[in-house]
């Protein structure tokens, strides 16, 4: 009896021995939490990538954002955060999931997962998989496949829009549907990324310059004896119009640095951006005038203000537009500046009225 009750105890100390209880629960967890992390391989953190493609492979979790700039993305596993491609294309898998957006710049999108919502600039766009969200194309043509789904929106602007039997539970917005051939054949794909820039900023360029020319004419034909005297005049004194718009330039910027930076000023920024943007405007409008009315008596003839404006334009684009001719019109732009802070001035001086005896003589 007594030995029973002896071997019945030792085994009540056996499995009462803490140290051995702990050391068996610390290797259970262990092993636990190693083969959970090899089942999933959880990468905490943002991945970003220059120069350089981002491979998330299946079976793979990113708990974070994929960032790739000048390289690519291809997704075959699971990313908790959103997808950026800067220049270049991106693959989404169908064994993947994008938890949140999938924005793409400048190069093609292939989707055939489930994201949250795809937003494509300039780049063709397919779409085999589910789309929780919107779906947004900019420039470039897109392709809902048979059996995909876009629960919200799908906006389509500059680009066709070819839906194969596929699903969108929202609208289908499609603004201006066609792209020009030449354009399509610029898309990524077939041309590298940098050469599409350099034309894109061309265009772009050209654009504007269009747009300020239209401005332009307008303003002119309103007040054109006021623009007519400018073009004439600002080329008389030039030290003083470069020094006085070189002073005003750098006024304005100072003026919008202050607001910026001082919580009263913020409400200032709002009407010294615009003015800043506005006075630099009508410089480089004197400044055409002034070109062009140069060349118009240079071959003798009369133009019109318009047509002085459009004449200045071209030569103003052109310059402009090379690479050496960049630093010809931002300072051609002080000139232009100057002559509107002399004509303020000058109005503003007192007039001088003539004092008793000295009258010239009749």
């Amino acid at each position: 009896m007594k030995a029973v009750q002896s071997l019945v105890g030792n085994r009540k100390r056996k499995a009462a021995d803490p140290k051995r209880v702990g050391m068996l629960a610390l290797i259970i967890m262990l092993l636990l939490s190693t083969a959970v992390y090899a089942a999933a391989d959880v990468q905490r953190g943002d991945v970003i990538r220059i120069f350089n493609a981002v491979d998330i492979a299946e079976g793979e979790v990113i708990d974070g954002d994929v960032v790739s700039i000048i390289g690519g993305v291809n997704i075959d596993g699971e990313v908790r955060g959103s997808v950026i491609t800067i220049i270049g294309n991106t693959n989404i898998s169908d064994a993947a999931i994008v938890e949140e957006d999938v924005v793409s710049i400048i190069g093609n999108v292939e989707s055939a997962g489930e994201t949250q919502s795809i937003i494509n600039i300039i780049g063709s766009l397919g779409i085999g998989g589910y789309v929780n969200g919107d779906v947004v194309q900019i420039i470039g043509n897109s392709r809902l496949s048979s059996g995909a789904m876009v629960r919200g929106d799908l906006v389509s602007f500059l680009g066709d829009f070819d839906n194969q039997e596929g699903q969108v539970m929202g609208q289908e917005i499609t603004v201006i549907s066609f792209l020009p051939d030449f354009i399509n054949r610029l898309l990524p794909g077939e041309y590298p990324p940098l050469p599409i820039i350099l034309i894109l900023v061309i265009m772009f360029s050209v654009l504007a310059h269009i747009f300020a020319f239209i401005i332009g004419a307008i303003i002119v034909t309103m007040f054109d004896d006021k623009f007519q005297a400018m073009s004439e005049t600002v080329k008389v004194d030039p030290g003083r119009k470069l020094g006085m718009g070189i002073l005003l330039y750098f006024i304005l910027q100072i003026a919008a640095v202050t607001a910026a930076v001082t919580i009263i000023g913020l409400p200032l920024l709002l009407f010294i951006i615009p003015l800043s943007i506005f006075i630099m405007f009508l410089g480089n409008l004197v400044v055409k005038l002034a070109i062009g009315r140069k060349m118009a008596l240079n071959f003798d003839r009369d133009y019109g203000l318009v047509g002085e404006l459009l004449i200045g334009s071209l030569i103003y684009i052109l310059l402009d537009m090379a690479v050496v001719g960049k630093p010809v019109t931002f300072t051609l732009k002080f000139f232009g500046m100057g002559e509107l802070a002399a004509r303020l001035l000058d109005r503003r001086q007192p007039v001088q009225t003539p004092q008793p005896g000295n009258n010239p003589p009749v």
